[in-house]
């Protein structure tokens, strides 16, 4: 058998996935990839940076690598014909995927985008007014930030290169840190997902739904190509697109209503309807097409529980309760879900982390593991090396050891949680604004208990924490599904991931910093709102907001999180106990943020179309009609990857759908 383009007499080729059974990663592989990863990374910051429009990142399913999956594929197909020899494997494909998932998720909306301008925001804005010369330059690392003015100016001013000596010299040292930093993180992840691996793929028999369509399309044989409903549905998404892009360059052709309006503000004026806030109601069709890949339980809850939390809002406002600032702390209630999401898989899982501990520290090993990539004994430890560098270099930058370790608990166990939501069920996103725990900590614990060196790398740690909606940890375990590596056969994979976390950053900051310096990281040539501004602001300000007006600790926020992970606890019970409960605690995780704000009529529409596709259908024609849903999706990320490439070269505004 053979996917696209791969020639059936190729030996290597298992008869039955169409991959290479020795899962070798050949010299074509690693060519693509340096060739593909800082084309990449350029494409992601002029989309989401320099142009506004078109955010790959702030959704789980990253289009612009469906759109290079397809494009690999197409490529396959030419080289099956005039080239036979050259032809990827499907393993080679999918990890070529997998790389540029993850090198994506460095460079995205909520990691170096807006680490970089943290980075040079404090020495070039620091004036008479912030006082931060004596207040906050002195006691920050000058390894961490960019301390040299003159190359800041053009930074932010543009007009200029990177490629000067000095602006070089300026950015290294910083670059190569937090560079250092991210790869660790990466490497940690990876150790962890090689420990989470056989209980949530083997024993639990997760269903990793965001992968279900780079499989289908790189199925041995192509099925879904020849499919009918594939191309009606990637031809209605495609002509939606061609439409609404054509009006979006001829104004006088009407734009068709399927992005967001807000229906709150003017609509609801007076209290405590008022506190509804924003209402945004949008017809996204690649998102009800994701939403029908979904358990209806989650399709169900990610809109019912939109509309929980506004109802929470409203409650408050007509009680006053909402005279107690962020009250009721919707952030610390979606903080504590996702972490009693990590803490009921990890309780799951108690017996295998018991083996995994006698391991490392008695010896012996369990026969179930010998196919493992990497070795139970090999993961644990390399995930404590990991944690080790990181607590080391918290304490190098000046944080104290136990908010270090406090830090790292509360990252690791929400890196888990969105890793097990993604797994189970694949939730369209998973943002979670302003709930990490550079926020979480010195809002429960006050930061006048915290040191001037502890709130100075919290206010740095946003450039990794300001929302998770695009973070490497799951990328890495869904690819270990997607190339069922297994053994040594699985070894190319985990270097080629590996290898992904050193250059995922340095591409990133790369492209960002050589666009910074043409078009100005302080306006210009940067489509309005102006992210980068924004992010630079964001964090200082709340160094600021710490240091120069006094917060006690609030404890109710503490009490809210808690209040969080015990209700999905609850909710877990539950379905264990009662059958067809409809609420899933991971809907009531997710249906606070962003992203399930913009996309909760989708799911509403996508639960409604399933429901009642399942009721007079049955599950037979629910699954014939699944290629129709396939085909939007890529229609969608295809036309719309399209759109934006013609966009940066010809430097004219198109069409983006989404968000």
């Amino acid at each position: 058998m053979s996917i696209a383009g791969v020639p059936h007499r190729q030996p290597e080729l298992d008869r039955v996935t169409g991959n290479d059974a020795t899962g070798r990663l050949r010299g074509r592989f690693w060519l693509l990839a340096a060739a593909l990863v800082p084309f990449n990374a350029y494409w992601v910051m002029q989309s989401e940076v320099v142009r506004y429009a078109g955010h790959p990142t702030t959704i789980s399913l990253f289009y612009n690598c469906i759109f290079w999956l397809c494009l690999l594929l197409g490529m396959n197909g030419v080289l099956r014909r005039f080239a036979p020899k050259a032809v990827l494997t499907r393993h080679e494909i999918l990890s070529l995927y997998a790389v540029l998932g993850i090198t994506t998720a460095l460079g995205g909306h909520d990691t170096i985008e807006v680490l970089l301008p943290i980075l040079a925001h404090p020495v070039y804005r620091a004036d008479a007014a912030n006082n931060w010369a004596t207040t906050l330059l002195p006691g920050l690392p000058k390894w961490l930030i960019v301390t040299d003015k003159d190359a800041l100016q053009p930074f932010f001013s543009g007009n200029s290169t990177l490629y000067k000596a000095a602006h070089l010299k300026a950015w290294l040292v910083p670059v190569l840190v937090w560079s250092g930093f991210l790869f660790t993180l990466c490497a940690t992840f990876l150790c962890l997902n090689a420990l989470l691996r056989r209980q949530w793929t083997k024993n639990e028999k997760l269903a990793f739904p965001l992968i279900q369509l780079p499989l289908e399309l790189t199925e041995p044989g192509a099925p879904l190509l020849g499919n009918r409903l594939f191309w009606v549905g990637a031809g209605i998404a495609m002509g939606l697109q061609l439409w609404n892009g054509l009006a979006t360059l001829n104004p006088s052709v009407p734009m068709l209503p399927i992005k967001v309006v807000d229906y709150g503000g003017p609509n609801f004026p007076s209290r405590p309807w008022s506190a509804i806030g924003w209402l945004p109601v949008g017809f996204y069709p690649f998102g009800i097409a994701l939403g029908m890949l979904l358990p209806l339980d989650l399709s169900f809850s990610s809109w019912f529980f939109f509309w929980f939390w506004k109802a929470q809002l409203v409650v408050s406002a007509a009680m006053g309760w909402d005279q107690k600032p962020n009250f009721p702390y919707v952030d610390g209630q979606s903080l504590g879900a996702y972490l009693g999401i990590a803490g009921g898989a990890l309780w799951a899982m108690r017996r295998q982390l018991k083996s995994v501990f006698w391991q490392v520290f008695e010896g012996g090993g369990d026969p179930e593991d010998a196919d493992a990539p990497l070795s139970p004994r090999v993961a644990a430890m390399g995930a404590l090396a990991g944690l080790a560098l990181l607590f080391t270099f918290f304490r190098a930058a000046g944080m104290a050891a136990w908010l270090a370790i406090a830090f790292l608990t509360i990252y690791f166990g929400l890196a888990i949680g969105i890793t097990r939501m993604r797994a189970e069920l694949g939730p369209p996103v998973h943002d979670l604004h302003h709930a990490g725990p550079d926020s979480f900590l010195p809002t429960v614990l006050g930061p006048t208990n915290m040191t001037k060196a502890d709130l100075s790398v919290l206010a740095m740690c946003w450039g990794f924490n300001r929302a998770y909606r695009s973070h490497p940890m799951p990328i890495q375990l869904e690819a270990m599904k997607m190339t069922g590596g297994s053994g040594k056969a699985g070894r190319p994979l985990l270097l080629a991931m590996l290898l992904a976390g050193i250059v995922g950053p340095l591409a990133a900051f790369w492209a960002l910093l050589h666009l910074c310096y043409q078009v100005g990281a302080g306006g210009g040539g940067i489509a309005p709102p102006n992210v980068l501004a924004i992010f630079g602001r964001e964090a200082w300000a709340r160094y600021d907001g710490w240091t120069k007006v006094a917060q006690p600790p609030q404890t109710e926020y503490g009490i809210a999180t808690a209040g969080g992970m015990a209700f999905v606890l609850l909710l877990n019970l539950c379905r264990a106990r009662v059958m067809g409960f409809p609420f899933h605690p991971v809907g009531y995780a997710v249906a606070s943020s962003w992203g399930m704000s913009v996309l909760w009529v989708p799911m509403l529409i996508a639960w409604t179309a399933k429901l009642v596709l399942l009721r007079y259908g049955g599950l037979a024609l629910y699954r014939k009609s699944l290629p129709l849903f396939y085909g939007i999706i890529l229609g969608e990320c295809v036309a719309g990857s399209l759109w934006s490439l013609l966009g940066i070269w010809g430097g004219i505004p198109t069409y983006a759908f989404w968000p």
